[in-house]
């Protein structure tokens, strides 16, 4: 029984310890708030909900090379259409 009760102990500390480190990979960095700030900033013309809006732009951040530059919200669309298309869908766009 005592056994059972160790190898419990060191499952639950290595699921946590995997747990932790997944959460922390996904907390996105400042250049990742500002790139996602700026996605936002230049799709505020379209009207849509800025939940939407920011769901989309965290996707597309999350795919798109770190730190990659861009002019315009449009011109990255068009360097990365699955991309686009599959973010858009995913914010319950058609």
């Amino acid at each position: 029984m005592l056994h059972l009760l160790g190898i419990a102990a060191a499952l639950g500390t290595l699921g946590a310890a995997l747990f932790s480190s997944a959460l922390y990979a996904a907390m996105p960095t400042a250049a990742d708030r500002a790139w996602i700030d700026t996605c936002i900033s230049q799709r505020k013309s379209n009207k849509e909900a800025p939940a939407r809006v920011r769901k989309y732009c965290t996707c597309m951040q999350q795919i798109v090379e770190d730190n990659q530059p861009f002019e315009s919200v449009t011109a990255l669309e068009r360097t990365y259409p699955p991309a686009h298309q599959m973010c858009w869908k995913a914010t319950g766009g058609r």
